[in-house]
């Protein structure tokens, strides 16, 4: 099996306490992203992990629209820890020709109240 990259954006405790988590869990390989947010997309284009984590309390992720765009392989975890809750993006992209193929994607989006506030 090959090891999934996880790369953390960010040097606050969040992030830090995560890497201290994950970096031991086997399939895993950790590192870390730095820099300045208009650098990321071009760091990665050398080799981009399959995860990014940030914390979404500590800036904005500008790199996030840019970045799915260029690798839509890779995930993207926002972590809001006071809130508990995780905001994924992925860069799953699908055919938009007509209003019936956005129909198709929006129907079978129903809201969970489990995982809605």
């Amino acid at each position: 099996m090959n090891a999934r990259t996880v790369a953390l954006y960010g040097n606050n405790l969040v992030m830090s306490t995560i890497g201290a988590s994950l970096q031991n869990k086997p399939g895993l390989q950790v590192q870390r992203i730095e820099g300045l947010l208009s650098e990321i997309v071009t760091k990665l284009n050398a080799a981009p992990p399959d995860v990014i984590l940030f914390d979404l309390a500590d800036g904005q992720p500008q790199f996030a629209i840019p970045l799915l765009q260029s690798h839509p392989m890779v995930t993207l975890i926002g972590i809001d820890l006071a809130r508990e809750k995780m905001l994924v993006l992925s860069g799953e992209q699908s055919r938009l020709l007509t209003e019936e193929d956005l129909m198709k994607t929006i129907s079978p989006m129903k809201r969970d109240a489990r995982y809605w506030p």
